[in-house]
């Protein structure tokens, strides 16, 4: 098995949020996560290439991909680890519902308020979300799902929040830069870190404080399953706790954001883990 599993790329940094989440999957379904985790940073890294041209195109193909029948020949490790699971028409409906957030997110350029951002993270972060579950063989409900894709989506993004912003790409709505008084070109600048955390801070207070509250509505529909379903679906657990954890840092000193991608040491992750 270790063998067919070393074909699917990229798999997990070592000692990553997701490497440990996936430790935690049951044997069953660990191959097909992997090739859901592998589509999944696929898919974003080619919906943020600057290129549009190599975006369109790599995602484009991507979507014909999807479209042929998985009884056919299927190259791409990743979808064939994914056909071998117990592979259905709701399966690929969803998996289909992801590819086309990724293809949202690359022509997204311009966000007014919130409702028009929240359709890309529910196909991005809640289809993601729902194949995972679906993969652990795990029935869990809408609000479940909704709640666990926009946790994750905001915590990621708040982390590369002074990586990924772009006069091509802004995602942070218009509507909060008013409310915080945060000028665009602030977002753009190349100041020192420390100048543009002290600039920023009513905007990252009120991302972080949105995040919080969506993290806590994931937990709030995590304690309403059974024993039995928290335990089933410990591997996506996994990772929220570890994205907790990652807010946790970042609200303790947001300057962070600005000097490299903040991260909880390796030797935290593997404690967490343990005691999760």
């Amino acid at each position: 098995m270790s063998e067919t599993l070393l074909t699917i790329e990229p798999q997990p940094y070592s000692a990553s949020s997701v490497y440990y989440a996936l430790n935690k999957a049951p044997e069953s379904a660990y191959q097909s996560l992997l090739g859901l985790y592998a589509l999944h940073r696929k898919w974003r890294e080619a919906a943020n290439y600057a290129d549009n041209h190599q975006a369109v195109t790599t995602l484009n193909w991507w979507h014909h991909e999807l479209q042929a029948e998985p009884a056919k020949t299927i190259e791409h490790p990743a979808l064939r680890a994914l056909y071998a699971a117990d592979w259905s028409d709701k399966h690929a409906e969803a998996l289909q519902m992801l590819l086309h957030g990724h293809m949202h997110w690359h022509h997204l350029n311009r966000v007014e308020d919130l409702a028009q951002l929240q359709p890309t993270i529910d196909a991005i972060g809640g289809e993601f979300a729902r194949l995972w579950f679906m993969l652990a063989n795990t029935p869990v409900s809408d609000e479940l799902i909704q709640s666990a894709g926009r946790a994750l989506w905001w915590v990621d993004h708040i982390r590369h929040i002074g990586h990924n912003l772009s006069n091509q790409r802004i995602w942070i709505p218009m509507q909060w830069l008013k409310e915080t008084d945060t000028p665009a070109h602030i977002l753009l600048s190349t100041s020192p870190s420390q100048n543009r955390a002290q600039q920023l801070k009513p905007l990252l207070e009120k991302l972080i404080a949105h995040t919080q509250s969506e993290l806590a509505n994931y937990q709030t529909q995590y304690r309403a399953l059974s024993k039995t379903q928290q335990k089933s679906i410990r591997s996506w657990h996994t990772l929220m706790n570890l994205r907790a954890d990652l807010l946790t840092l970042i609200a303790q000193d947001p300057t962070e954001l600005f000097e490299g991608l903040v991260s909880i040491a390796p030797l935290r992750k593997w404690w967490r883990t343990v005691r999760s």
